[in-house]
């Protein structure tokens, strides 16, 4: 099965062989590269550099470099400042730089939640709607905030980060108290999908993490499983749980079906991100209309 994880801070993990290595030891096939070092002094994600306008501007320069080098592994994303001069001409690389896939936005990195949700990141989802970019939001818990963009560009695909809810173990049941509502209300806007990741994390137990898999259910119900895409963002979440915990409870289970399995583990990135599998890869997602 082609397994692609959707989300890996992969410098995290040292040098890239050790990397690879851990791929190749869980079964995963390919992975989106999310670059990122540490916060700065102002929680400015790291690297980067300021420019005369105060606008922060990242660079992904250990992404890049393994997406050229096993372009057949990786592909990456990118953070681009809302008051970036260049942000336009930016967001037009993520269709012309090889294996540069989509942009993520952290509204609590960037001035906070209130602004983005008052319409400050109004210029990125202009600029990706024109230039055909997936966006990704990582809006734990407030999710309501992003109705407003899916209204003022429903081109935009948008990818919610991190199950949409806050990170807070044996919540995720609880509609009430998680959030979790609203984040199954999204499946009614077609540009959207979810982004299982730690999701195991939200478990009242242990692995296989039984209640998590019951919520997915109740996703994929929702969403449908192209709009449904697993990550594992193991270097983050390796103090709970394993980077094979994090994907065999999904990989093994008798709930989903095989197809089920393949769009879900792979299959629903690829998609959304334009990202094909290799010729060499079979059993793809199934076709269908």
């Amino acid at each position: 099965m082609d397994i692609v994880d959707a989300q890996v801070h992969f410098n995290r993990f040292g040098a890239l062989e050790s990397g690879l290595a851990a791929m190749d030891a869980v079964g995963v096939s390919a992975l989106l590269y999310d670059e990122y070092w540490q916060f700065d002094e102002h929680s400015r994600i790291l690297p980067g550099y300021e420019l005369p306008n105060g606008a922060f501007r990242h660079v992904f320069p250990l992404a890049e470099a393994a997406s050229l080098l096993h372009p057949e592994r990786f592909a990456y994303l990118v953070r681009f400042n809302r008051r970036d001069p260049a942000l336009e001409t930016m967001i037009a690389t993520v269709n012309t730089m090889p294996q540069r896939k989509a942009i993520r936005v952290v509204p609590w990195t960037d001035e906070g939640f209130a602004q983005f949700g008052e319409g400050a990141d109004d210029p990125v989802f202009k600029a990706a709607q024109r230039h055909g970019v997936p966006i990704f939001v990582l809006l734990p818990g407030r999710t309501n905030l992003l109705r407003r963009y899916l209204r003022k560009f429903p081109d935009v695909p948008v990818i919610v980060d991190h199950c949409g809810v806050e990170l807070q173990p044996g919540r995720l049941h609880d509609d009430a108290r998680s959030g979790f509502s609203d984040v199954l209300a999204l499946a009614a806007y077609p540009n959207v999908s979810l982004k299982w990741t730690h999701a195991p994390r939200l478990s009242d137990g242990p692995y296989p993490y039984p209640d998590v898999l019951t919520m997915l259910l109740r996703v994929v119900d929702a969403f449908g499983r192209e709009r449904v895409m697993w990550g594992s963002d193991t270097t983050q979440t390796r103090g709970h749980h394993s980077w094979a915990e994090a994907l065999y409870y999904i990989r093994d289970t008798d709930q989903l079906s095989e197809d089920d399995k393949r769009w879900i583990l792979g299959g629903s990135l690829r998609k959304v991100l334009n990202w094909p599998a290799p010729a060499s890869m079979e059993g793809g997602p199934a076709e269908t209309t």
